[in-house]
């Protein structure tokens, strides 16, 4: 087993993700009051354009927090079934009060890490993952699981910030390495491109990277959106769904 700063690959990620439970048990009381809360929430919408959702749809948000997207898919784009999962019990916690009465058959929160899906193999048509996989101690074993649960065929969505684009995001990036204990790594978009090929995906696509100013309530930010298929039967991919909203890259 190879040292990591004076641990083993797997302590190191064992204490990433205590770490990243604390501090999200400690934010989630707060969480949807914050003014960076409305920036999440752009972005989930942003992210959810790049699916073709349809009304027979499953979906899972790995890193879903207070539960704003999962609410989001069923309620607002009616899909069949919208699930979520959070390592921080405090945030499911949240995310379950918010269900409303109607919907309680179509959504369901569970707690769970993101290389530990706890979803049969096939179960989605879609897994989202947005300003999350920063804090994932092994992205390729989180991508592993979310092509493990995902249809042949099945797409992923994920949003993060590409320090690549700005020298503001790169030393938020290094700053959030020395201050942040669950904070892994922002990820340049070539580099994240070739982690979600490394997962297993395929067809990768950057659908947007650009530098945002002044939306939702945030001053600057620097955006990658990436839109992947699990593989097909015979290496095809097939589309089942019927609503095309996707976003091209700017």
């Amino acid at each position: 087993m190879q040292a990591v700063h004076g641990m083993t690959e797997t302590s190191e990620a064992a204490y990433k993700d205590e770490k990243n439970r604390a501090f999200f048990d400690d934010w989630a009381t707060k969480y949807d009051h914050f003014r960076i809360s409305r920036w999440f929430q752009h972005t989930q919408r942003t992210s959810i354009e790049q699916f073709n959702i349809g009304p027979e749809s499953k979906a899972l948000d790995v890193g879903c927090g207070t539960g704003f997207s999962v609410l989001y898919m069923a309620d607002a784009l009616g899909i069949a079934k919208a699930c979520g999962i959070d390592i921080s019990p405090v945030m499911v916690e949240k995310a379950r009060e918010k269900i409303p009465v109607q919907l309680a058959e179509r959504i369901e929160f569970r707690e769970a890490s993101s290389d530990n899906i706890p979803y049969p193999d096939g179960f989605f048509d879609h897994v989202l993952c947005t300003n999350s996989f920063h804090h994932y101690p092994d992205p390729v074993a989180a991508l592993t699981e979310m092509r493990r649960v995902l249809r042949p065929g099945g797409e992923l969505v994920i949003f993060e910030n590409a320090p690549d684009l700005s020298l503001y995001t790169w030393a938020w990036d290094r700053y959030l390495r020395l201050r942040e204990k669950g904070h892994v790594r922002y990820y340049p978009s070539r580099e994240l491109g070739d982690i979600i090929r490394r997962g297993g995906f395929e067809q990768p696509e950057l659908r947007l990277l650009k530098n945002e100013f002044l939306k939702e309530g945030k001053l600057f930010a620097s955006i990658q959106i990436w839109h992947a298929r699990a593989p097909g039967p015979n290496g095809q991919t097939k589309d089942r769904s019927t609503n095309n909203q996707g976003l091209q890259a700017q």
